[in-house]
């Protein structure tokens, strides 16, 4: 009871608005990309066939019309976002939106795409979408007192450290600790991105170094930010990390997500304390006893509401579900079972290639994929028997033989090692069913 009475403790809720204006500007960053380059086309409206997530398959590309239709719509709302305007309509119709989308073909799972459904969800959830809040008005808004619960807070908070955590668990294994692998290879492969840098980013050791310092960054981080002695230096070493490795890897806007994220740790006043600063003028600050009539009944509530239900629900799950792969025998890394929605954050290089047997005739799949989607469906076991599925689909629908067994001839190399088959050349792949248990016929 005490516990229940402590997280309901009001707050200010400031930390937690800058974190939804930080969402909706990396949020349009990340749609007006799609837009500059190309990717709607690239992605949904290129390809012929699209892979399916398990459990979702029922989601479905939109005609094209209606495919930049979704990402004009996503645009705007993502800018209602930042801007303040009808938050919890555009909350909702992002959220839902976006994730129709990148749930359209599983090769494009990228693990900030799913954070940015997950973080669109809880804004929405959480009070501080009630009401309108304009950006360019915010001199009147951040003076009105808006408390809400440690629970809300500290929600968010486990949110982003369950992200570092899981990450370093991830690590820790021996091509990460020991042979400084897949650093090493990426290191190589960035060389001439920061010139001033490659004779120490090309020596040997450094790989390691980096390595390590991976594992403990991502293992240490969401604590240092939760302690108030070292949350500030913490943070720099935050923004400093994400914004080296995006010069060298390919990560899109997840060092921006990540790093603006991570303010959330900071005291939930910090915005005020910033702009009396730079305004030099003493604005509003968080009295306890200054509660409105109405938020006092956060430090006096003893139960939970529905929403909080549904909250706590959602918290238990993001606990859980990254450790569900642990269920499963072979390396994650190399069957796949349970790796999405599990923050193995760049753990891995994996390469593959495959060809396709069907009626003694071999099928490259380069003939149908686009490149991108080529790449990742040969590291991927269940997107080989989805393809295999299709193959028989089509050749039922060319021939009129039904049944007819698919084959693949498929390697795939993990940190550079010598590649090895993921099925045998002699299972038929259209046998093999794709359930939540341990995939059969994979070659472990």
């Amino acid at each position: 009871m005490m516990a229940i009475k402590k997280i309901h403790n009001a707050v200010p809720s400031y930390s937690l608005h800058f974190f939804r204006i930080a969402y909706g500007f990396a949020t349009s960053l990340l749609i007006f990309r799609y837009f500059y380059y190309g990717w709607i086309h690239s992605y949904f409206i290129k390809p012929t066939f699209f892979f399916k997530h398990f459990g979702f398959e029922w989601i479905h590309p939109l005609p094209p019309t209606f495919t930049y239709l979704l990402f004009g719509i996503l645009l705007i709302t993502a800018l209602g976002i930042f801007l303040g305007y009808f938050l919890r309509f555009n909350l909702f119709v992002f959220t839902i939106g976006f994730t129709w989308f990148h749930f359209s073909d599983a090769t494009i799972y990228l693990n900030h795409y799913y954070l940015i459904s997950l973080l669109g969800f809880l804004l929405w959830l959480s009070p501080v979408s009630k009401r309108n809040l304009p950006l360019w008005k915010w001199k009147d808004w951040i003076q009105t007192l808006e408390p809400i619960s440690k629970l809300w807070l500290y929600s968010f908070r486990l949110q982003m450290g369950l992200i570092y955590f899981f990450g370093g668990v991830a690590k820790l294994q021996p091509d990460w600790l020991l042979e400084a692998l897949p650093l090493k290879l990426w290191l190589y492969q960035s060389e001439g991105k920061l010139p001033f840098l490659d004779p120490i980013l090309g020596l040997p050791l450094t790989a390691y170094v980096f390595s390590w310092i991976g594992v403990v960054f991502d293992l240490s981080i969401p604590f240092l930010l939760c302690t108030k002695r070292f949350r500030f230096p913490a943070w720099f070493v935050v923004l400093f990390f994400h914004t080296f490795t995006s010069f060298l890897f390919p990560i899109g806007v997840f060092p921006i997500v990540m790093s603006l994220s991570s303010l959330i740790f900071f005291d939930p006043q910090w915005p005020i304390v910033l702009i009396n600063k730079v305004f030099k003028k003493q604005s509003y600050t968080f009295k306890e006893n200054e509660f409105p009539e109405e938020s006092k009944q956060l430090t006096k509530a003893n139960h939970f509401a529905f929403k909080e239900y549904l909250l706590l629900t959602y918290l238990i799950l993001q606990i859980t579900i990254p450790f569900r792969h642990i269920f499963y025998p072979g390396q994650v890394i190399w069957t796949e079972d349970a790796i999405k929605f599990s923050w193995q954050v760049m753990v891995a290089d994996k390469v593959g290639s495959a060809i396709f047997w069907i009626n003694n005739q071999p099928i490259d799949p380069r003939d149908t994929l686009t490149d991108y989607q080529y790449r990742m469906m040969t590291i991927q076991p269940e997107h080989i028997l989805q393809f295999a599925k299709y193959l028989q689909k089509k050749e039922y629908e060319r021939s009129g033989k039904q049944d007819l067994p698919v084959y693949v001839q498929s390697h795939v190399s993990i940190n550079g090692k010598p590649a090895k088959p993921l099925f045998s050349p002699n299972e038929d792949l259209t046998k093999i069913k794709i359930t939540f248990f341990p995939m059969q016929g994979l070659l472990r």
